[in-house]
């Protein structure tokens, strides 16, 4: 059995080292999840939060998951609840996303995956003029070289979940290899380099 890494290495208020994701047949390796308040003016700034977790807390900035997820079920994502299935999945976070952690189950060799992360957004989100959870302020960048992808913005499902008035809401970012997921082939290896999470404002 091989493994994927999760690597962080940016985070503003705590440096992480790596999480490691069990699998079958490859290792993935994400590193330099960065958050950070951005200046006076509106801009796309890169958000600020001290570590992801599974529950980030009312009002608060944060991964609530990350997804190893079959192609086949990407339906959660972008049809309602428009977000991934613990139950679904290949993959996820058990607790929070920690140093050296592997994620729960394994992706199996020959399946089609796609890779998708839960974050929870506070107010940042809302846009006061409309009156409503506007995913036009949000966005998600992946750089992984196996996969071809360079600061990819990563689609978005359609809406947000889990509204909580104005206090937060969840996004799904998710890349899908334009709708063919990738296959998981045994020996695999990927290494996922930076993923960045923004806001506009």
């Amino acid at each position: 059995m091989t493994r994927k890494d999760f690597k962080n290495s940016r985070w503003k208020y705590t440096p992480l080292g790596f999480l490691a994701i069990g699998i079958v047949a490859g290792i993935v390796v994400l590193s330099g999840i960065s958050f950070q308040d951005g200046s006076d003016g509106k801009s796309w700034k890169i958000m600020t939060l001290s570590a992801a977790d599974v529950d980030p807390g009312n009002g608060n900035d944060g991964i609530v998951n990350i997804y190893i997820y079959p192609l086949s079920e990407k339906a959660d994502i972008t049809s309602s609840p428009y977000e991934p299935n613990e139950a679904d999945a290949y993959e996820h976070c058990d607790s929070a996303f920690v140093d050296g952690e592997e994620l729960e189950d394994s992706t199996p060799v020959g399946s089609t995956y796609i890779i998708a992360i839960e974050v929870q957004f506070s107010n940042k989100a809302y846009n006061t003029t409309s009156s409503d959870w506007d995913k036009d302020l949000v966005k998600a960048e992946i750089t992984c070289a196996e996969l071809s992808l360079t600061a990819e913005v990563m689609e978005e499902a359609p809406d947000f979940s889990q509204q909580d008035g104005t206090s937060d809401a969840h996004m799904t970012f998710y890349v899908d290899n334009s709708d063919s997921g990738w296959t998981m082939t045994t020996g695999n290896s990927i290494t996922v380099s930076d993923v960045d999470i923004y806001y506009y404002g």
